[in-house]
């Protein structure tokens, strides 16, 4: 049985296979540091790169091959807290675990490098005994999130398979998305929060994947029971994605994304107080494109036509009147007057 530490996600293979060995790269200006950790490592049947240099080791870390970075304090050319600012704030490389090495940090030092993601210190010098399952709890940590991650992107890509099953609605996911994360920008909502909000909004219909194309793609009025299976979709996706625990927080988006303020939406009733701000910003943005797209049963709305029909939705008491206002502003202030969808 392959042991744990070295395991990796891979897709099915027919065939015999060896998983490579994890890639640790070592960025030290110190040679010696360098020499000693490569020896200790590679002696431990890993792959390691080492570099002198901030610059040289960003090329390697940018392109997504490292499963651990070992990262000086101090480099000739940028600050560590430079380059692991740079890390995590790339979408391919913000699970990448970062060990910051050094012969001396004050504790403002190490609090910043908390506050910016650091995965772990390690004081020089260092023992082999403390160093190596460390190291192994490290690469593990990094493949567990290699899974989570190629599960995700599996998501993604069947969300836009299902957007595609209507020709109508093609990139509708990615546009409500893009305009849910523009509101939350402008209401200040944090990092963590916009992850999530992401999320949820770009597996939003998840769930029309259980919907039959009868229904789905239906020109005229649907009957009872067709609304009636329309309905059950924010139910069905929520069930999809809920083993998944990166999408734990993103569900209520989910699910409650028909909802409306006043409690007549559906698949719960849920009302007020209990439509969390992230809900209301995706609803928003779900209902803008929507209207503003066309569909098989009608053309698209102009925008200002849009923003009338939910003016008076607002004053209905279904939509968040503030969440709309933040819409509107950020729509007039796209590049060109336009959206370009984005799936990641």
């Amino acid at each position: 049985m392959e042991p744990a530490e070295t395991a990796i996600f891979r897709p099915m293979n027919l065939g015999p296979t060896e998983a490579p060995a994890a890639r640790i790269l070592v960025v030290d200006d110190d040679p010696q540091v360098r020499l000693l950790l490569k020896k200790l490592l590679a002696g431990a049947g890993y792959a390691v790169e080492e570099f002198g240099t901030a610059e040289s080791a960003l090329d390697r870390i940018r392109a997504g091959v490292a499963d651990l970075v070992f990262l000086d304090l101090q480099l000739p050319d940028r600050s560590g807290h430079s380059v692991l600012k740079e890390i995590r704030s790339d979408p391919v490389t913000r699970l990448l675990p970062v060990v910051m090495l050094t012969g001396f940090a004050s504790s403002g030092e190490k609090v910043r490098a908390y506050e910016q993601g650091v995965t772990d210190f390690l004081a020089k010098p260092f023992a082999p005994d403390e160093l190596l399952p460390r190291v192994r709890s490290l690469v593990l940590l990094k493949q567990f999130a290699d899974e989570h991650e190629y599960a995700e992107h599996m998501i993604v890509t069947l969300a836009r398979t299902i957007d595609a099953r209507d020709p109508y609605t093609a990139g509708h996911s990615a546009r409500v998305a893009d305009y849910a994360e523009l509101v939350a920008r402008r209401m200040d909502l944090d990092e963590t929060t916009l992850l999530e909000l992401r999320r949820g909004a770009l597996f939003h219909d998840l769930g029309k994947i259980a919907v039959p194309d009868a229904v789905l793609l239906k020109p005229g009025p649907l009957t009872a029971g067709e609304r009636g299976v329309i309905q059950k979709h924010p139910v069905v996706g929520t069930e999809l994605l809920a083993p998944m625990k990166t999408m734990l927080k993103s569900l209520p988006i989910v699910r409650f994304h028909h909802e409306r303020l006043d409690g007549s939406g559906y698949p719960d009733g849920r009302a007020g107080a209990d439509l969390p701000l992230t809900v209301r910003i995706v609803t928003v943005a779900d209902i803008f494109d929507a209207l503003t797209t066309t569909r098989v049963y009608r053309a698209a709305l102009s925008r200002e036509a849009a923003y009338e029909i939910m003016d008076d939705e607002v004053r209905c008491g279904w939509w968040d009147g503030e969440v709309l206002r933040e819409l509107r502003a950020a729509v007039a202030e796209l590049p060109g007057g336009a959206l370009r969808p984005r799936y990641r």
